[in-house]
């Protein structure tokens, strides 16, 4: 009985040395982010486009404006201006804009195109 009962401590102590499962690996991200409450208006310096951006799985890594400037196309970076609030200045002359959003997994959204609207009087 004694042996019994030193035996089983002894195994108690090895057993709670050995990490007890640190539970299961975590759940693939597979969901790109939210993009939403988009705005896009004119203003002194140009067009300011902002929008809600969230990742409820890895987070939110990148927000990029890619804009129709002219004859070209640009992509300009985004800036966190608050928790999920991301807001990028764009040329005058930008015609359309999308947003393209990627998270820390690699998953990305992008909208389709939206119209800049016209500029500002005197044109």
């Amino acid at each position: 009985m004694r042996t019994t009962w030193w035996s089983l401590i002894g195994l108690s102590v090895v057993l709670a040395g050995c990490g007890g499962g640190g539970g299961a690996a975590p759940l693939p991200d597979n969901t790109p982010p939210a993009i939403s409450q988009i705005a896009v208006e004119r203003v002194d310096s140009g067009v300011a486009v902002s929008a809600t951006v969230q990742d409820a799985g890895t987070g939110v890594a990148t927000v990029v404006v890619i804009a129709t400037v002219g004859n070209t196309t640009q992509t300009v970076p985004m800036v966190r201006v608050s928790a999920n609030r991301y807001q990028g200045i764009l040329p005058a002359n930008t015609a359309r804009v999308r947003l393209r959003a990627q998270d820390f997994a690699g998953n990305t959204r992008e909208t389709g195109d939206i119209i800049a609207p016209p500029p500002l009087p005197p044109f």
